[in-house]
């Protein structure tokens, strides 16, 4: 058998959430990553970003558009003084694509992170068979430095 009376149990239940949550209280319900840079830097021992992964394929499912696909990239930071970014970018500039992603880190944070920028469409008829040019920069970046990690050109091959 069920509460008689559901609707004020609910409201019972935000209210008290609302309150042990609120500024008198002061719980913090919710841990968030930072997400403004800062001064500062990272070390980072080691990346893997499998640049000869990139590539553009079909869609899947009979979909009419292709795919510039993008492999995540994994850095290892071994330190970190400040709030710098983690910053991972590829672009494909003859199909005006620049897909990036990026993660602020804190003072004291290490460990091994996963950026991934994700995928793109491209419409077909754009596409030229054979490759494009484009360019895979990962660099730790803050408001006092901006160091580079990778810098490379690569070919996005087209797969049809």
């Amino acid at each position: 058998m069920g509460p008689r009376h559901p609707p004020t149990v609910v409201a019972l239940f935000v209210l008290v959430t609302l309150v042990v949550t609120g500024p008198i209280v002061g719980v913090d319900a919710v841990r968030t990553q930072p997400t403004t840079i800062g001064d500062g830097t990272a070390s980072v021992s080691s990346v893997q970003v499998p640049t000869s992964e990139i590539r553009i394929t079909d869609g899947r499912f009979g979909t009419n558009v292709a795919y510039l696909r993008v492999p995540d990239a994994s850095v290892t930071v071994d330190s970190v003084t400040g709030r710098p970014r983690l910053l991972y970018q590829v672009s494909v500039p003859a199909l005006d694509i620049s897909l990036e992603d990026e993660r602020v880190l804190s003072e004291g944070q290490h460990g091994t992170y996963r950026l991934a920028p994700g995928d793109r469409a491209v419409a077909p008829a754009s596409l030229d068979r054979g490759a494009y040019r484009g360019t895979v920069l990962l660099r730790v970046q803050s408001f006092e430095t901006a160091e580079t990690i990778v810098a490379e050109n690569v070919t996005v091959r087209v797969e049809q």
